[in-house]
């Protein structure tokens, strides 16, 4: 398994996001898919879609203090640990070079880092990373220009209170929601007009039953 690893690979290097690994010790590439499903009269569930799941990668991965190359720095796993402490707290979206494959737009989900004596002046860890789908549906910016982006003029109070109909707004047809009310009729500031006396008696009348029964 570790000959396979270090002598079967495609790509010469793993990396994520920038950070080069000594040694991959282990990968997990995961492809998961969930069919949907709906009931139907004969208690069958009937599938009528398939969706991808995004893609997973779980690898352990070594980064040491003592590499091949002599112009690396001396601290190189302190440098890999802060790095990738890095990109897991800004959420960054990185690319990721495995043994096998390069995948794109990837996050971490997950990021463990054991120490121990066998560790010594080296970085062990496990980390977990999920592929991140892009939202690239189109977009519209709506301008001053653009008649959805304007509010409604303000109907001036005297309008209102005198009972005429409300005016367009731009060009809105008949069938517009506006005043419908008959011109007779107050629909804005409503007023106390006095008690007509042909009638005034028939009120008092009343008003005086009334208070016998109280």
């Amino acid at each position: 398994m570790v000959l396979s690893l270090l002598f079967g690979k495609k790509y010469a290097r793993s990396s994520v996001g920038g950070v080069f690994l000594d040694a991959t010790l282990t990968e997990d590439h995961q492809y998961n898919a969930r069919a949907t499903s709906y009931p139907v009269e004969d208690f069958r569930n009937i599938t009528d879609h398939i969706i991808n799941e995004p893609e997973t990668l779980q690898l352990t991965g070594i980064v040491s203090d003592t590499p091949l190359s002599l112009l690396s720095s001396f601290n190189r796993s302190v440098d890999a640990f802060n790095r990738l402490v890095n990109i897991y707290t800004n959420k960054q979206i990185v690319t990721v070079v495995t043994g096998i494959k390069v995948y794109t737009n990837m996050c971490i989900t997950s990021l463990q880092v054991p120490r121990n004596v066998q560790t010594g002046q080296s970085l062990t860890f496990s980390i977990e990373m999920q592929k991140i789908f892009l939202d690239n549906s189109v977009r519209l910016t709506l301008n001053e220009n653009n008649p959805f982006n304007k509010a409604p003029d303000k109907i001036p109070r005297e309008i209102v209170a005198d009972a005429n109909k409300y005016p367009f707004h731009g060009n809105d047809p008949n069938t517009s929601l506006k005043d419908q009310a008959s011109s007779p009729v107050n629909v804005g500031i409503q007023q106390l007009l006095p008690i007509s006396q042909s009638i005034l008696p028939n009120i008092q009348n009343g008003l005086s039953k009334f208070a016998g029964f109280v």
